[in-house]
């Protein structure tokens, strides 16, 4: 996949919409998992191709706190190359 992918593209600007509408959740509470079930690690980055987070990212997902979880889709936005809240 390049990043001129249209499948892709249309993906990540889901995901941009996506997060503003999570981050703009009340703090504290559990944030919903960022995965899009479009599982496929990018050697350039180290990030998924679908959700943009890391190896590291995915497998700690269950186990953060909402400040963790939060912290993870405010990386994520900066990724997609948008402002976090």
């Amino acid at each position: 996949m390049s990043t001129t992918d249209p499948v892709l593209a249309t993906v990540h600007a889901a995901q941009r919409e996506r997060a503003a509408q999570v981050l703009a959740m009340p703090g504290g509470q559990a944030l919903p998992s960022p995965c899009v079930s479009l599982c496929q690690m990018q050697a350039e980055t180290g990030w998924c191709w679908g959700c943009r987070r890391s190896l590291d990212e995915i497998a700690r997902w269950s186990n953060l706190d909402a400040a963790g979880q939060r912290a993870v889709w405010q990386a994520i936005t900066l990724r997609l190359g948008t402002t976090p809240q």
